[in-house]
């Protein structure tokens, strides 16, 4: 799973501004002084649109108000990435997608585990950096698989490679997770202000 704290970082210091705010139709913009990462929060009754280089749009039919959903399913400061990915409805195409660090350490945990139950050769560690995390073409999944499906030494040989996943939650959409995780949260903060 990917490293959510070095995502999470580029929104501190992020501020809110309302543009337009009429019960759950929000939009709200959210940005910090140098103004990267600025993204905006859109919503109305059982919809949410993120806005942040790359735009989803989640929805459920039963949460009028989306903050709530997001509340709900994750602690403040969090995200929920898993069951977030299920409520898109726009942009499903860039939820998850090949992960080539995902596919590196699969690939070692396989061979040492090999290695360990004596059913790789000697030398396998070596072949298998140099076969494929040197020369393979490693960097998209076709060239990932294509490597692993023709690697072959002294017999040994990666088997099914069917049930391999080398899948993980894109950059983007955990980009925009902790982006809506953030606004929620300054949101949350301004209007507390505001009531004191």
């Amino acid at each position: 799973m990917s490293d959510y704290s070095e995502i999470a970082a580029r929104f501190a210091g992020h501020a809110v501004t309302v543009l337009h705010e009429d019960g759950l139709y929000r939009h709200l913009r959210f940005e910090n002084a140098d103004s990267r990462y600025t993204f905006e929060l859109i919503t109305w009754p059982y919809n949410l649109v993120v806005k942040t280089g790359w735009t989803f749009h989640f929805d459920i039919d039963a949460t009028p108000d989306m903050f709530d959903l997001f509340r709900r399913t994750a602690l403040t400061g969090q995200i929920n990435p898993g069951y977030w990915s299920e409520k898109v409805r726009a942009g499903r195409d860039e939820i998850e997608g090949f992960d080539p660090n995902l596919f590196e350490q699969q690939v070692k945990r396989y061979v040492v585990h090999s290695i360990r139950d004596g059913e790789a050769p000697r030398g396998i560690g070596a072949e298998v950096t140099r076969e494929i995390f040197e020369l393979g073409d490693v960097w998209h999944e076709a060239g990932a698989r294509a490597a692993l499906a023709d690697f072959r030494y002294q017999g040994w040989d990666f088997g099914d490679l069917s049930e391999w996943d080398f899948s993980d939650y894109t950059p983007g959409f955990l980009h925009c997770c902790h982006a809506i995780r953030c606004g929620i949260d300054l949101y949350d903060a301004a209007r507390k202000q505001v009531a004191a």
